[in-house]
């Protein structure tokens, strides 16, 4: 029945999606929660402020795979379901690291655990390569090279996405189960909008932070 594998795989990539790895790094590297420094957020920018940003790739790729494993998992296993076990794992990971069972349902702000998630699932039909998703990667390269400023990549890169993967798929878009990828990445990117609305704010005052500078102390993560 697809929907007993749609709970087995909801469940399993949210507890995956829980593991809060800013978290367990600054503890096991520095001994400090980083969640009582900085911007207080478990994600990787945070994390590098906190423990060096030598660990930034670190975290950061731990981060983005435990979206990408469970999509991956969803992938593979929804050769024995008509359910797009993909997509249920993407909202399971999502969920688990934006509300983690292990830290009393609080979380970060989504973008590396949903860089791992639209890497699997942005890959384009016929070129397996998940084109929108490098095409928004590059869109965050670019404007952090221009502004340094972690935040106003993320939000500019996961707006993008839609927009990239319309690009690409065309009329494929609406047909299944692309439509429904796409009603999710669009979400996504909006809430990612809505998780930075404290730098969005600060944006808007001349006070969000830029790498290579150390003020202010509210920072994103």
């Amino acid at each position: 029945m697809p929907w007993l594998w749609i709970i087995a795989t909801l469940i399993g990539a949210y507890l995956v999606g829980s593991i809060p790895f800013g978290l367990i790094a600054g503890k096991a590297i520095k001994g400090v929660d980083i969640r009582e420094h900085g911007s207080r957020n478990i994600g990787a920018t945070n994390a590098a402020r906190v423990i060096g940003w030598k660990w930034f790739p670190v975290v950061l790729i731990l981060d983005a795979l435990k979206g990408a494993g469970p999509c991956l998992a969803g992938l593979w296993l929804s050769r024995y379901t008509t359910a797009d076990l993909a997509l249920w794992a993407a909202i399971g990971a999502l969920a688990g690291h934006l509300y983690s069972v292990y830290l009393k349902f609080k979380g970060g702000k989504g973008v590396a655990t949903g860089l791992g998630v639209v890497l699997v699932l942005t890959t384009v039909p016929d070129v397996h390569v998940p084109l929108p998703a490098l095409c928004a990667l590059g869109v965050f390269a670019l404007i952090l090279l221009a502004t340094r400023m972690v935040s106003v990549s993320s939000i500019l890169a996961a707006l993008s996405i839609p927009a990239f993967y319309y690009a690409w798929l065309g009329a494929k878009t609406f047909e299944a189960p692309y439509l429904n990828r796409f009603i999710f990445l669009s979400l996504v990117s909006l809430f990612v909008m809505v998780k930075h609305r404290a730098n969005i704010r600060r944006i808007l005052t001349g006070e969000e932070p830029r790498i290579g500078r150390k003020k202010p102390e509210a920072q994103n993560g």
